[in-house]
């Protein structure tokens, strides 16, 4: 794959994912079940907002809670649409560190090795972010005649977005003409690789499914009701045969009591994420199918209750945009002249922020050089995918703003 466009310059944008990655952590982690610690995203957004300050951007923090600070900043270059760059300033929890090969000291420690910058929060998403500022500072240094440049960098996207992006939607009217979220969507395949165009994203939910049965003594099992064994059957059985078409991956399972080992579990609990929900479905319609399936499973003397996890735990997706919406049009031709090739449009099986804009009727995409995959321990990114994205985006921008 070929680049055609003017060069960026890595050893910048190393140092910058460098910096971004360590700024604030381990105080930005966000638990999608519930964060260990209370996240504090100000300790990124407020050196992110003097970077943009210092570009000429004019900037503001926006937060429900004085630690939690949303990053809005806007440049007007001239008339004409206002087009949105996103990406988020939480990560998701980076584990214990013995459990990484690379960055084995500290995970927010960045370290680059093999062309590729491993620490938690590369591809997901402070090495996004590092790209998203290059482009715009690149768009200031060499100023376009036409339109409005709008940076936001939400808090609690890791929790589906509701002090984030909800919040600026709903409090705030945030509502650009057009909107680029710069989060994964790079594919390797065979030797080859490019990044995808994400035009549409699908949901997700987490619940609990808990089951109540009758005690027995270990050595008399027939004398009693398992619900432990119970939800191992049925999750078996969900796993094989999908509620819906959303496949599920079990997340937690819980049993027994201390000091009671004698005896088989009174209780049982899974929480369980179901995916690949489409736009179509309502949180009570996929609640309600799967109470209907875990209840036809359940044998006499087994009671069942199907909840979602307390907060914003269910997500629809969105429908694809239109190969011909200008927004996706533009940055088809931005990846064609860079790169020589056509980018390839997909359904992104995840959350984040362009689907809360898709929903309050905002044309939203998602295209950045982190890789869908989410590794649990030793996240990584290609520099030279982010040496890519930066030139795509960077004319996919110019030429949204000037209409050319």
């Amino acid at each position: 794959m070929t680049l055609t466009a003017a060069p960026v310059d890595r050893t910048e944008l190393v140092e910058l994912t460098r910096t971004l990655v360590a700024a604030g952590q381990p105080w930005c982690e966000n638990s999608l079940d519930g964060p260990a610690r209370p996240p504090e995203e100000v300790r990124i957004a407020e050196p992110v907002a003097a970077l943009l300050r210092g570009w000429g951007f004019t900037v503001r923090l926006a937060g429900r809670h004085p630690t939690r600070q949303n990053v809005l900043a806007t440049k007007q270059f001239g008339p004409g649409p206002t087009l949105m760059l996103n990406d988020h300033l939480d990560t998701y929890p980076s584990g214990p560190p013995s459990r990484w090969t690379v960055c084995t000291e500290n995970p927010y420690r960045a370290t680059e090795l093999g062309g590729r910058i491993y620490a938690r929060g590369t591809s997901d998403t402070r090495a996004n972010l590092a790209t998203l500022l290059t482009v715009a500072r690149r768009i200031v240094a060499a100023p376009p005649q036409a339109g409005t440049l709008s940076v936001v960098l939400t808090v609690d996207e890791e929790r589906n977005g509701v002090e984030g992006a909800c919040y600026l939607l709903e409090e705030h009217g945030l509502r650009p003409d057009a909107s680029i979220t710069v989060e994964p969507t790079a594919w390797a395949l065979g030797g080859r690789g490019g990044i995808a165009l994400a035009t549409a994203q699908t949901g997700h939910a987490l619940f609990d499914i808990s089951a109540r049965g009758r005690s027995s003594h270990i050595w008399r099992p027939d004398t009693g009701v398992n619900p432990a064994q119970f939800l191992a059957e049925a999750i078996t059985e969900i796993r094989q045969r999908p509620v819906g078409d959303w496949p599920i991956s079990v997340v937690g399972l819980s049993a027994g009591e201390a000091g009671m080992a004698q005896f088989t579990p009174l209780e049982a609990r899974a929480r369980v994420a179901a995916v690949n929900i489409g736009p179509g479905v309502s949180a009570g319609e996929l609640l309600l199918a799967f109470q209907q399936r875990v209840c036809r499973l359940a044998p006499a003397g087994i009671d069942t209750e199907v909840t979602y996890v307390p907060g914003p735990t269910f997500v629809a997706g969105t429908v694809e945009m239109a190969a011909d919406d200008p927004l996706v049009a533009t940055i088809d031709e931005a990846y064609r002249e860079v790169t020589g090739e056509a980018v390839r449009h997909y359904t992104k099986p995840a959350f984040n922020d362009t689907i809360r804009f898709r929903h309050a009727g905002i044309p939203a995409v998602t295209f950045g050089p982190g890789e869908d995959g989410w590794a649990v321990y030793d996240e990584s990114i290609s520099i030279d995918t982010m040496v890519m994205a930066t030139l795509v985006l960077e004319r996919a921008v110019r030429s949204y703003l000037t209409g050319r």
